[in-house]
């Protein structure tokens, strides 16, 4: 595990992170619900991405840089969400 608190505060913000893009994303799905379903894939990818970073940062020693995929998947979701809520308003 990475020394410190430092490792604790990282597996929080993945937390919140996700966290906040499932809000962002029921909400959309709430305001319109039939076109508001598009936005639930972005949630779905920075959730999976969260919970790998987090589960490597429980591990021993050093976890790994985010890679250049991971890095991307989450770009993209937020681009996706971004576009699926111009197209619900």
């Amino acid at each position: 595990m990475s020394s410190g608190l430092q490792a604790q505060r990282t597996e929080l913000a993945w937390l919140r992170t996700a966290l906040s893009c499932w809000a962002v994303g029921l909400l959309a799905v709430k305001i319109a619900f039939p076109v508001g379903v598009v936005a639930l894939p972005g949630p779905l990818v920075v959730t999976v991405v969260a919970y790998r970073r987090r589960r490597w940062l429980r591990g021993p020693g050093e976890p790994p840089t985010m890679t250049r995929m991971e890095g991307v998947l989450v770009a993209g979701a937020c681009a996706w969400i971004a576009i699926a809520g111009a197209l619900v308003l």
